[in-house]
């Protein structure tokens, strides 16, 4: 285990412990994990399974540059386990990098004028808590041609997107209002920017280009889903390249997350005044945890943890992932399960070492009873299914609590 995961840990949510008034609740909208992850679509069928495995949520990187060579956008394209739609989370350019102790502060775009993709793999990877074995960087016009199958689309801008040219003139690629854009239009809006133009004005302008790709994804239902899984001869294929990710994102229905972003201003993490921000390490362990657990990386030797949530509330997820990891845990999966929340948040465990850890959980999670089970999850230790405890422990705040044990 690196250094830099073990301090993004430590550090992760002062706030996450407070009540839930304070916290910035997520926006709507994030698929928290398919339903078909563990081949189920219940909070306990995974007690009747055998040993089940996390399945494969494949993941590129995609940056794009501008005509300076410089990263305009980057954005995750996560296909869920069907490989039939999925998500894409468009991640800041000036997001800080989690740099090593006496390391100089830099934006992850930095990384790449300074080392190339590489370089940029490395701080995208260590900022999400991901490992990222497919990784691409785009010109518009490479972008554009990926994006073909996107077709015509309507977005609608807040403002004009403006680009800096190669020689320095400033171009206007897009007038604000609502226009109908094509796969050219949308690839050289996404690359441009705007030299002296803080990326905060740019973040709703991207996640708009985002969506606007994301309405060419097919909307099924889950009788859908089921019918096309049966009829078609051949399953899909595993993407390997940028055109087959899009291919498999556009297959389905597809989700589009925009990470926020604060503006960094105090001069020891930003001694240059930078155009940095700082993500919410909350935010995005919950969404990298749901959208891509197969590439999520262990911060510790402490206890893996599975999250099931069986409340359609973001801020729940998030203050659950947000607290286990404050207290150590890996937290490497969450799902949202459509089952009607029990009273009581309930561990479920086929260790007695691990069951030992959660003891020291309640502190921050609420009254917790536990189920011993017979079966197992690759990789995971512990599951929990957040109650209707877990929500009125966080409207109280912190506190001391008690154990409730219940029947193995």
């Amino acid at each position: 285990m690196s250094a830099i995961p073990a301090r993004r840990r430590r550090r992760m949510i002062a706030a996450s412990i407070t009540s839930l008034l304070t916290v910035i609740a997520l926006p709507s909208g994030l698929v928290l994990g398919a339903n078909e992850l563990l081949n189920e679509t219940g909070g306990d069928k995974v007690d009747n399974d055998a040993t089940i495995s996390i399945p494969l949520t494949p993941v590129e990187m995609i940056a794009i540059t501008n005509s300076r060579n410089e990263v305009a956008s980057l954005a995750l394209l996560a296909v869920n386990p069907l490989l039939q739609g999925g998500t894409i989370v468009s991640v800041p350019v000036g997001a800080r990098a989690d740099v090593a102790e006496g390391e100089a502060p830099r934006r992850i775009a930095d990384s790449y004028t300074t080392g190339g993709v590489s370089a940029l793999k490395t701080d995208v990877e260590n900022l999400l808590n991901v490992s990222l074995e497919n990784v691409e960087v785009l010109t518009a016009a490479e972008l554009a041609t990926v994006l073909a199958p996107v077709g015509t689309q309507p977005v609608s801008l807040p403002q004009p997107i403006v680009d800096t040219a190669s020689d320095g003139t400033t171009v206007t690629v897009l007038e604000a209002g609502t226009l109908t854009v094509g796969a050219q239009q949308i690839a050289s809006a996404l690359a441009a920017s705007q030299v002296g133009t803080p990326e905060s004005t740019r973040l709703a302008q991207v996640r708009a280009l985002w969506s606007s790709v994301a309405r060419a994804g097919v909307v099924r239902s889950s009788d859908d889903v089921s019918t096309s899984t049966v009829a078609t001869t051949e399953p899909p294929k595993v993407p390997s390249s940028t055109a087959e990710f899009f291919t498999a994102l556009f297959a389905g229905e597809i989700d589009v997350w925009q990470f926020g972003a604060t503006l960094l201003t105090d001069a020891q993490r930003n001694p240059t005044n930078a155009d940095m921000y700082e993500l919410d390490g909350g935010e995005v362990l919950t969404v990298m945890a749901s959208v891509v657990p197969s590439a999520m990386r262990l911060t510790s030797t402490n206890i893996a943890v599975m999250i099931d949530i069986p409340f359609d509330n973001t801020t729940y997820a998030k203050e659950a992932a947000t607290r286990l990891a404050f207290m150590g845990a890996n937290v490497v999966l969450i799902r949202h399960v459509p089952d009607t929340p029990t009273e009581e948040t309930v561990v479920y465990f086929n260790d007695t070492m691990a069951r030992v850890e959660a003891e020291t959980f309640t502190n921050l999670l609420g009254p917790l009873s536990y189920k011993e089970s017979s079966e197992i999850i690759d990789s995971v230790n512990l599951r929990i299914v957040l109650g209707n405890d877990f929500v009125a422990f966080l409207g109280s705040g912190p506190q001391n609590t008690t154990t409730t044990t219940v029947d193995k």
